[in-house]
C-alpha cells in the first residue's frame, strides 16, 4: 500500500509560510499524534517549528516519539539561500547547519530546498546560473549524504528554477546521488511543466512527491494562491489521475506527501484536518480506498 506523509502545513493549524507567522500554535506532540492516528506514516516539520521545539525540548526525544508512533518518513523544510557560502551570511549558514543537523538526529528521509524565492509577482529575481551554482549544490549534497539524508529541490513558479526541466538540469549538473527533486502537482499545474516532463523523470531523481488540488483559475498572485487557496485532493480541477499515473510510470516507490495550505484548512480542528487530508490523499493515489470512518460524502469533506 502507498504510504502517505503529512507535510508540515497540513497539520500546522493557523500558521503561514510568512516571516514571523510560521510557528504553529499547536504543539508538535499533538500534531504528531493526530497525524499518526489519521493513518499517515510520514510527517514534515518546517524550520520555524523545529527551532521553537528545539529551544525547549530535545530532538532526540522527538525522534523517539515519531518512532513510537510509526512515523518513519520524515521531511524537513525549507532550506533557502543554500548557495551563500560567505562567512558574513551568518543567517543562511546557520539555517543550513541547523536543518542538516536536525535531519541527522531525526533520521530524515529528505530536506526540501528551493532556489531564490519571490513573494510577489512583481518582484524580480536574477536568472539562476546553473553552471556557476551547481558546485555549491554538489557540496551541499555531500553534507546531506554525510548526515544520512537527501535533498529534494522543489521547482516552482515562485522561484528562479520554475520547471521540472530546469530543476532536472540543475540536479543532473550538480551530480550527486543525495540530490533529487520534489515534484508537487501544484507547481506542475500552476507552472510551465507538463505531465510528460514528470513521466520521463528517472525514478532515482525523484526524492519526494506532493499532491493537493485547486480551482482551474489562479486566485490572486502566485504566492497568495499557493498559501491561501489550495484544496483537498479531488476537490478541485487538477488532473490528479494523470499526475499519479505519470509518477507511477517513473517507478517511484517512496511516500506521497499531502500538502494543504488554505484558509479553510487552517480553520479545521486538528484531528479533522489531518483525517480529511489523509482520506482524500489516499483516494487520490489509491482510487479504490475506502475508510470506515469516512462518510464518502464529498460535500462533507469539502466543507469540513
Amino acid at each position: 500500500m502507498t504510504e502517505l506523509l503529512a507535510t508540515c502545513w497540513t497539520h500546522a493549524g493557523r500558521s503561514y509560510p510568512l516571516p514571523g507567522r510560521d510557528i504553529s500554535p499547536l504543539s508538535v506532540e499533538s500534531r504528531s499524534e493526530a497525524v499518526a492516528a489519521a493513518g499517515f506514516t510520514g510527517i514534515g516539520l518546517d524550520y520555524g517549528d523545529l527551532r521553537a521545539y528545539s529551544s525547549t525540548s530535545s530532538l532526540k526525544d522527538l525522534k523517539r516519539l515519531w518512532d513510537d508512533l510509526g512515523l518513519v518518513h520524515v521531511e524537513l523544510e525549507l532550506l533557502t539561500e543554500w548557495w551563500k557560502d560567505d562567512p558574513a551570511e551568518r543567517d543562511a549558514l546557520e539555517r543550513r547547519r541547523f536543518l542538516l543537523d536536525a535531519a541527522e538526529t531525526l533520521g530524515a528521509h529528505h530536506v526540501k530546498i528551493c532556489a531564490e524565492l519571490s513573494l510577489s509577482d512583481d518582484d524580480w529575481v536574477e536568472a539562476f546560473d546553473t553552471e556557476r551554482l551547481a558546485p555549491n549544490l554538489h557540496r551541499l549534497a555531500v553534507d546531506a549524504a554525510d548526515r544520512g539524508t537527501r535533498l529534494a529541490l522543489e521547482p516552482m513558479p515562485l522561484t528562479n528554477v520554475v520547471t521540472i526541466r530546469e530543476g532536472r538540469h540543475l540536479v543532473e549538473t550538480a551530480d550527486h546521488p543525495a540530490l533529487g527533486l520534489c515534484v508537487d502537482i501544484w507547481h506542475v499545474e500552476r507552472g510551465r511543466s507538463s505531465l510528460w516532463d514528470v513521466r520521463n523523470l528517472p525514478a532515482e531523481l525523484i526524492v519526494a512527491v506532493e499532491i493537493d488540488d485547486a480551482a482551474d483559475e489562479r486566485v490572486g498572485s502566485f504566492f497568495e494562491d499557493t498559501i491561501y487557496h489550495r484544496r483537498l485532493p479531488g476537490d478541485g480541477d487538477f488532473d490528479i489521475p494523470g499526475f499519479v499515473s505519470a509518477i507511477r510510470a517513473t517507478g517511484y516507490t517512496g511516500p506521497w506527501g499531502v500538502e494543504i495550505l488554505s484558509n479553510a484548512h487552517r480553520l479545521r480542528p486538528l484531528k479533522r484536518a489531518v483525517q480529511v487530508a489523509y482520506d482524500t490523499g489516499r483516494r487520490a493515489v489509491d482510487p479504490d480506498f475506502h475508510n470506515e470512518t469516512d462518510s464518502g460524502d464529498s460535500t462533507i469533506v469539502r466543507n469540513a
